[in-house]
């Protein structure tokens, strides 16, 4: 693993004593978008299989989740030839550092979920798994293991609730302890197929699809809330089929053949919205902190405020690639903007203004996977990973 901070500071400094005298006692910003470190990625090799992975971040942190088998020769950040036969949880900061690591007992099925610090697994052994940051000098050891003993899990994780979703219906965990709160099968919230699940605060929501409707023809669709001990409290019927859910509070937001709506655990609709370039093919990024939605579809950018519906701003002139990332100060993704015709990494406020914009480095050219790690932005590439800055930094006096 290097350490390659490409900072103008350290530009300043290899330009020597001259250069030096000019800028004594000068501040220094670091600018918007600029690199701050690059680490490369040691991978192992041998036996052991690095094909099943999943990054994930949670805002704060940025998980790596690795199925290993067969001879490594990482282990525990030593270097040195060990068997293996499990999952990796590997946590890094947003300065690219390795805060902590954690194997699971076996690999991992299904699709990992991460929240508030900590990584939840469904394991191949029909266990699901919470992983953290060790705490003391014990040997560190998962915070809770439950012996669910059914089918791989689709994950999804809170502060209070990890719920599995499975072909034939959902089980839910408490996030502290493990203990299973409820099970449902698909036939007791009358669907067909779940389709989608979303966890807030205490509450958990299904998109569904049920029988046929009345003429036999169109399958139903419908937004439910559960609370915490498996009742189900509301179901809505939707007017299509949901193209992707997502929890604000305790509130359910979905999209619908075009149009966004929100709903609270009652059933009450706050508000419904139709978006300029529909919702099929959009990317939704909800920002609790400043209860803002991001939908980004096909160069149409729109911010709406959850707590009225309302359309804070549009705008036509931002195009991304990948899927863009948010916080309370704004949206950043690899992409261009207004004053930008080639690809790189582009900025808007959260009041919609364009904020910065810089060019794609050579090494990356727009390419990875772009996580918001507390105040930087990282990018996950299958060399390495990158860590830009996403507004400026402190002040530096140059000496």
């Amino acid at each position: 693993m290097t350490d390659d901070r490409l900072t103008r500071r350290r530009l300043l400094a290899a330009t020597g004593p001259g250069l030096a005298a000019v800028v004594a006692g000068c501040g220094y910003q670091p600018g918007s978008g600029e690199i701050d470190w690059h680490e490369e990625r040691t991978t192992s090799t041998g036996l052991s299989r690095s094909n099943d992975e999943i990054w994930l971040g949670d805002g704060r942190t940025l998980f790596h989740v690795r199925n290993r088998s067969g001879t490594s020769i990482e282990h525990d950040g030593d270097f040195g030839f060990a068997s293996v036969d499990d999952a990796r949880v590997t946590a890094y900061d947003s300065s690219g550092q390795v805060v902590w690591g954690l194997s699971a007992e076996t690999q991992y099925a299904g699709d990992p979920a991460v929240a508030h610090g900590a990584a939840y697994l469904s394991l191949e052994n029909g266990h699901v798994t919470a992983l953290e940051k060790p705490t003391g000098d014990d040997d560190p050891e998962p915070r809770w293991t439950t012996d669910w003993g059914g089918p791989a899990l689709s994950l999804r994780a809170g502060s209070e609730l990890v719920v599995g979703v499975h072909d034939d219906g959902l089980v839910c965990f408490d996030a502290d302890d493990g203990e299973e709160r409820f099970t449902l099968e698909r036939e007791a919230v009358g669907a067909d197929e779940l389709i989608d699940a979303g966890v807030a605060d205490g509450w958990v929501w299904l998109t569904t699809a049920g029988g046929p409707s009345a003429d036999g023809n169109v399958a139903e669709f419908t937004l439910q809330s559960i609370t915490g001990d498996g009742s189900v409290r509301s179901m809505t019927a939707l007017q299509g089929s949901p193209d992707w859910l997502e929890t604000s509070g305790t509130n359910a937001v979905v999209g619908v053949d075009g149009t966004v709506s929100a709903r609270t655990p009652a059933g009450d609709r706050r508000f419904s919205l139709a978006l300029e370039a529909g919702t099929g093919n959009g990317t939704p990024i909800l920002v609790d902190e400043s209860a803002r939605l991001y939908h980004d579809s096909r160069g149409a950018l729109e911010a709406i405020n959850i707590a009225d519906g309302e359309v804070a701003w549009r705008r036509n002139d931002y195009s991304f690639r990948g899927t863009p990332v948010a916080d309370a100060d704004g949206i950043y993704g690899q992409g261009s903007g207004p004053d930008m015709n080639e690809c790189g990494l582009v900025a808007v406020t959260g009041a919609g203004d364009p904020w910065w914009g810089v060019s794609s480095l050579a090494a990356l050219d727009c390419s990875g996977d772009l996580y918001l790690v507390d105040d930087r932005l990282v990018v996950v590439t299958d060399d390495g990973m990158y860590g830009f800055r996403a507004e400026p930094g402190r002040r530096w006096t140059v000496l």
